[in-house]
C-alpha cells in the first residue's frame, strides 16, 4: 500500500508580480518563478544568498518591469495603485539603515522601499518618505519574515513573522511609473550606485499587485517558516 504524501503549507500565487527563491538562483541570476518570468541579474559576486552591505544586490531592470518590456515582463505599470512587498532577511549585523527590496524609478530614489533601521526595527518609505515603522527590533543572525503593505489613500502595515507588527504609519498616494526592482539595496536611474546596501542573507523576495490579507500575510510565512528555522 502506498504511503500518501503529505503537503506542507503554500504560499499565495494570486496576483504575484515577482518571485525569487533559494531553488530560482543558478548561480548567475535569479529566475522569476511566477509566469512572467522576469530575471534577475545578480550583482552579489557568487556570494549569494550573502549580500556583503557594500555593494551586492540583485536587480530587475526597467523595461523589463513595465508593461510589455519585453517577453514575460511583468505589467508594473501606471495602473498598479496598491503592492505588497515580502522578503526573508537574516541580517548579520544591526547598526546601519540597510535596504532589502525596493521598487525604484526612473527619477525617485525609495519610491517604495522595504529597509531595516539602524536600531533594529523595519521601516518602509514610499516617495522618499517614511510612511510606516515596526516595532520589533530584529535580531542579527536570525531569519525574519517581513512584508510590508500598501495602496493610494491607506495606511501602510508592516508584519513580522505573519502578525502586523506596525507602530507608525501614514497614508500617502501611490502609483508605479517607469521602475526597476533591486533586492538587497536600493538604486535608481539618476543614481547607478548602490544605496544603503543590506548586509546579511536575503533569501526570498516577492512582490504582489494587491495588498495581502492578514490571513494570507500568515500563510506566506507558515509557507517558508520551515526553510528558515
Amino acid at each position: 500500500m502506498r504511503t500518501k504524501r503529505l503537503k506542507g503549507p503554500t504560499a499565495v500565487s494570486d496576483s504575484a508580480l515577482l518571485r525569487f527563491t533559494a531553488l530560482s538562483h543558478d548561480g548567475t541570476a535569479w529566475n522569476d518563478l511566477t509566469p512572467h518570468a522576469n530575471m534577475g541579474t545578480d550583482n552579489t559576486g557568487g556570494g549569494w544568498p550573502l549580500f556583503d552591505g557594500v555593494g551586492d544586490h540583485v536587480i530587475v531592470p526597467s523595461p523589463y518591469v513595465v508593461t510589455g518590456g519585453g517577453p514575460g515582463s511583468m505589467p508594473l505599470a501606471a495602473d498598479l495603485t496598491a503592492v505588497t512587498v515580502e522578503v526573508w532577511i537574516n541580517p548579520a549585523a544591526i547598526g546601519a539603515h540597510r535596504r532589502a527590496l525596493s521598487i525604484n524609478s526612473d527619477t525617485d530614489l525609495n519610491y517604495l522601499s522595504l529597509g531595516l533601521r539602524d536600531v533594529g526595527y523595519m521601516f518602509l518609505q514610499v516617495r522618499n518618505t517614511t510612511r510606516c515603522t515596526g516595532l520589533t527590533t530584529l535580531v542579527a543572525g536570525a531569519w525574519t519574515h517581513v512584508v510590508a503593505t500598501v495602496a493610494s489613500g491607506t495606511a501602510p502595515l508592516v508584519y513580522i513573522n505573519g502578525l502586523d507588527d506596525t507602530d507608525t504609519s501614514t497614508s500617502s498616494s501611490y502609483a508605479a511609473e517607469n521602475i526597476q526592482v533591486s533586492v538587497g539595496g536600493t538604486l535608481y536611474g539618476a543614481l547607478p550606485s548602490v544605496s544603503q546596501a543590506f548586509h546579511g542573507d536575503i533569501d526570498t523576495a516577492r512582490i504582489y499587485s494587491r495588498i495581502l490579507s492578514p490571513d494570507e500575510v500568515l500563510m506566506n510565512y507558515n509557507a517558508g517558516r520551515a526553510a528558515h528555522p
